[in-house]
């Protein structure tokens, strides 16, 4: 705590010094107007100030004080002999927050110091609590906008009765988000995962609904090639506005897909991001008319992992370009999109990450389960993964049977 001792009378700013240095930090001013000077370059915590001084006394300097919105707070305890009933109500109508007559007494003046010492640090924790209250409410509210962007569970089943979600952002808001429309035939749905988590990300993650709100129901593109291209203009021509590092460097990887009712196509574009289908009894898929065994099988099912390209949206086209994968689905196929919050996830006896094989593992074990069951499943075992680990990032994973 740092006090400033304001008298023009260099026996009594000794004396105050004494008594103060081994307890407190000190600095001195001789007249109101230094005083003054110190207090508003770097206010100290308590004021010691004498009345008679030359060229600006104690009563106009606290006056200057209390009345500046930036130190009223300063805690002012008038030190002097002027202690007639009209001085000190003088004093304490200017905003005086304590007063010690002269001969100063060792013992008032340490008790007053450490009561105001005290309200201070009290008042300090009830400041801090406030922003901090502020903070939680701005953030509540942030969380309840972000939340009103997501598909509600009425109009997710609507389009994708056999599915289900699971969504758990690391903070109040993240940078994960799922996106859906349908456009007579056609069903589109797009899972992005931001770069890092928090408002940063979260802001990134709105950003790019709007554009995908834009480009998906103003513009009815629901090609995903098309889509992606069009978000990734969009997310560039945004972040190239900013100077900032840190906000250039947030990106965004994304899966794109669009299924065909009426031939059962599925339109896969992956910016970073890839998917997983399980298909009973068949060990390959049909990808751009080509044959693609499965990574790995059971009894009954086979696993495909379905790369996307090595690409976020945050980069120039130059840099690297996006493809289409056209995949003929069959009945029952269960398709999952995912971020990798869940895959980087730390826990076990290990602590190691969730990883991609355990997921996979996880679902071809309980493939003949039903969607619903598998994302209880799915929670349940990565509770008990993370245990008493803090969550690593944000987690959304969908799960969808188109037919």
């Amino acid at each position: 705590m740092r006090i400033l001792i304001v008298d023009d009378e260099p026996i009594n700013v000794l004396l105050l010094e004494s008594l103060l240095k081994n307890k407190y930090e000190t600095d001195s001013a001789e007249n109101g107007l230094e005083a003054y000077k110190k207090i508003v370059d770097s206010p100290p915590d308590i004021v010691l100030l004498d009345v008679l001084m030359p060229y600006m006394d104690g009563f106009e300097t606290l006056e200057k004080i209390k009345t500046n919105k930036n130190l009223s707070n300063t805690i002012v305890i008038m030190v002097t002999a002027k202690v007639e009933k009209d001085d000190v109500k003088k004093a304490i109508l200017l905003g005086a927050d304590d007063y010690i007559k002269k001969p100063i007494d060792a013992t008032e003046l340490y008790t007053k110091i450490d009561i105001h010492a005290r309200l201070k640090q009290t008042q300090d924790q009830v400041d801090e609590y406030q922003v901090y209250a502020n903070i939680h409410e701005s953030m509540i509210s942030a969380q309840r906008i972000q939340q009103s962007l997501l598909p509600d569970k009425q109009s997710f089943t609507r389009v994708f009765p056999n599915s289900f979600t699971l969504f758990k952002p690391r903070d109040m808001v993240g940078g994960d988000l799922y996106f859906i429309a349908q456009k007579l035939n056609k069903k589109f749905i797009c899972v992005s995962d931001s770069t890092g988590h928090g408002v940063p990300a979260a802001m990134i993650s709105i950003l790019a609904y709007m554009a995908l709100n834009y480009i998906v129901n103003k513009e009815n593109i629901t090609y995903p090639l098309q889509v992606a291209n069009n978000l990734r203009a969009e997310l560039l021509n945004n972040l190239s506005k900013s100077t900032d590092t840190y906000a250039t460097s947030n990106g965004l990887d994304a899966v794109f897909c669009e299924y065909n009712e009426l031939d059962h196509i599925l339109n896969f574009v992956g910016a970073g991001r890839p998917i997983i289908i399980l298909r009973k009894g068949q060990n390959y898929l049909l990808v751009n008319d080509q044959k693609v065994n499965s990574l790995m099988h059971n009894d009954e099912y086979y696993l495909f992992y379905i790369r996307g390209d090595f690409v976020s949206l945050d980069v120039e086209p130059e840099v690297g370009i996006l493809n289409n994968q056209e995949i003929q689905l069959e009945k029952d196929d269960a398709v999952y999109m995912f971020s990798d919050g869940i895959t980087d996830q730390f826990g076990g006896a290990e602590e190691k990450k969730f990883s991609k094989k355990k997921l996979m593992n996880l679902l071809l074990e309980n493939q003949n389960k039903s969607l619903k069951s598998q994302k209880l499943i799915l929670y349940k075992d990565l509770e008990k993964w993370t245990q008493n680990h803090e969550q690593t990032d944000d987690i959304v994973m969908i799960g969808i049977k188109f037919f």
